[in-house]
Formats: structure tokens, sequence, C-alpha cells
């Protein structure tokens, strides 16, 4: 309509045409104009403006006053940690591709000295010269979390909650594991820490200065200390700990050249023992560093069998897996992850 009105607009207006013809384009307007008025009141009754009212759903709202929302994530068990572990003597191991666990912050190699299975598949290490611990998915093979700390690191150990404990010279530096990894509380120690594991509330800590092993709680509360037996001295240079979940609970700690409590264990293809871990009842897998392997220790009698030789080189750590039948190996001075697989 309104492009309409502006031709006779144009025609009526023309400088152009005759006063004859600006006669008959008026007669000719008048018409016109009465079919746009026409139209304008039809067009008037098709426009209708119409209200909405929002009406609320009852079960959404429901769920929207709800207190737990969509639901509630509720613990539904623990992982178990006393699966069933066939006797590793017998089982024969594959490797995997190694993985390259340094990463471009990383100024210097890593020497992977410690290690601890956080998950199936993931596990927790700790690098010494570059001063980080890092949770490392074999699965894709990939570092998923790096955290930088402040000393160089000497062990760590898995706690319940998503927690684990690293020491740290001279203080035992707790961590959430929950995702990223990020510092805790710190529990200061009076010398040299060295190894750690964790049994049922306890931390149970060596230290290679007035060498000894101290029990102590999360709090730092010394609880008791296992340094002489008859007055010797138990422990020349104790490195790495762990408590078996046998009855009763048995201490394990590696060293050079000790004098034990109940037992020594022995074995002349084991040389420099470092990383001790349980693996299953009365199974203990340890890492002879300058024999290059890893040595499998049945508790029961005390016999040792080298599960693993060829393509490790000064092994330090070693951790494992029960769920998969996994055994992660790190070595000295070295970017790189051994993982062995049951086969």
């Amino acid at each position: 309509m309104k492009i309409g009105l502006e031709a006779l607009k144009t025609n009526l207006t023309s400088a152009d045409v005759s006063v004859n013809q600006r006669y008959v384009t008026a007669r000719r307007a008048r018409k016109e104009l009465r079919g746009l008025h026409d139209e304008m009141w039809k067009m008037d009754g098709r426009i209708k403006a119409r209200k909405y009212r929002f009406t609320k759903d009852a079960d959404t709202e429901r769920l929207l006053e709800s207190k737990i929302g969509l639901g509630t994530l509720d613990v539904a068990g623990e992982l178990r940690w006393d699966i069933p572990v066939p006797d590793l003597s017998t089982v024969t191991w594959k490797y995997e591709a190694d993985i390259d666990v340094r990463t471009p912050e990383d100024k210097n190699t890593c020497w992977i000295i410690c290690s601890a299975m956080l998950s199936p598949f993931v596990f927790l290490l700790a690098g010494y010269w570059n001063k980080t611990v890092k949770l490392v998915d074999i699965t894709i093979r990939t570092v998923t979390s790096r955290l930088q700390l402040p000393q160089n690191n000497l062990d760590v150990s898995v706690l319940p909650d998503d927690q684990a404990a690293v020491t740290l010279h001279t203080i035992i530096q707790l961590l959430s594991t929950q995702g990223q990894l990020s510092c805790g509380k710190t529990i200061r120690v009076s010398s040299l820490c060295r190894g750690i594991g964790y049994y049922y509330e306890r931390l149970y800590v060596s230290y290679l200065s007035n060498r000894r092993i101290e029990v102590i709680t999360l709090d730092g509360d010394i609880i008791s200390t296992f340094k002489k037996d008859d007055g010797r001295e138990l422990f020349q240079r104790p490195q790495y700990v762990t408590v078996s979940a046998s009855t009763p609970p048995t201490l394990f700690v590696s060293d050079i050249d000790a004098q034990t409590v109940l037992r020594e264990y022995k074995d002349k293809k084991l040389e420099f023992p470092m990383s001790v871990v349980q693996v299953g009842p009365g199974q203990l897998l340890v890492c002879g560093q300058d024999s290059h392997n890893v040595m499998l220790l049945t508790e029961r009698d005390g016999k040792m069998t080298e599960i693993q030789k060829d393509g490790l080189s000064l092994p330090h750590s070693v951790s494992f897996c029960p769920y998969t039948l996994t055994i992660v190996v790190g070595m000295y001075q070295n970017d790189l992850l051994k993982v062995l697989y049951a086969n």
C-alpha cells in the first residue's frame, strides 16, 4: 500500500504531464484510494494479538525444589584390594611400547624414583630430578596431571579418600589425587625421611639419618619406632617400605645390608634392592637396581624368583595393578616407563 501511494503521488505531481492527463490520473487515484482503504479495514481484522501464559510442569517443579536434584552419588563399596592374584612366578610377561613420561615443563631427565597404583590403569609417579609428581594413564599412554613440588621427592604412597603422601626429605606432603593433583597439608619430620607406606590410618616412614622406621598418624604423631633389636641396629640404609596384609601384618623394608626383626630375605640374583610392593597375599615385587631385574618374593617360604630382566636398566621403582595384572617399572635417570602385561 505504501508503494502504491508513492506511485499515485508521483503521477499527480509530475511536471511532464498535461492538465488533462493530470485530471484523468486524479480520477483513477480516487478509485485506487478507496481500494486501499478497504484493504486497510480488512488488515485490521487480520491482526490479532494473543496472550500467552506459561504453565510449569509439575514433575519438573518438584525436581527443582528437591535438595538432591537429579539424584545422589552414594558409596556403593570399596575397590577390593584382596582380589585373587595368581602366582606371578608362573605368569609370562610381555612388553608394550615404553611410555615417555617427560613433559615440556621438565628441564631434567625424569628418573621415576617411585610409583604407586592409584586406580586400574592409572599410576602415580614421582620424578626425582624435576621435583614432580604425575598421574599417568597407561591406556592412553599420557601424563594426565603434573604437580611441581618444592623439594626432590623420594617415595609415594596412596591413601584412602583420593589422597596420597610423598616424602620430601624433611616433610611429608599430603596430596589430593582427585582429578588434578594438588597439595594438601604437610607433616614435618625430624630428619631425612626416605620411604613411606600406609596401613590402616598409619604411615610407616624410613629414615636415612638416625636409621629407623617410624609409625606415625596422619597428624604427625609418632606412635612407635623400629630402630634396634636386642641392642643391634636393625637398618644400615633403609629405602622403600611396604606393609603386607598377611596375618599378622608384616613390615617389609628394602635395605642394602641390614639385620631384621623377623627375617632377612636374600638372593644372589637380587643386588641393591630398591622399591618393594605387595602384589597379593604373600607375594611382593622387589626391584634389583644393580641386578637389572624385578624379583618376586614369596612371603611364606622366603623364595625369590626372577620374573623380569630383559629390557630393564637400573630399575628403581615398581608398582602393580591386581585388576589388570600389570607391572610398571621406572628406571634410574630415565624418562621411560616400562609396562608389562600378563600374557
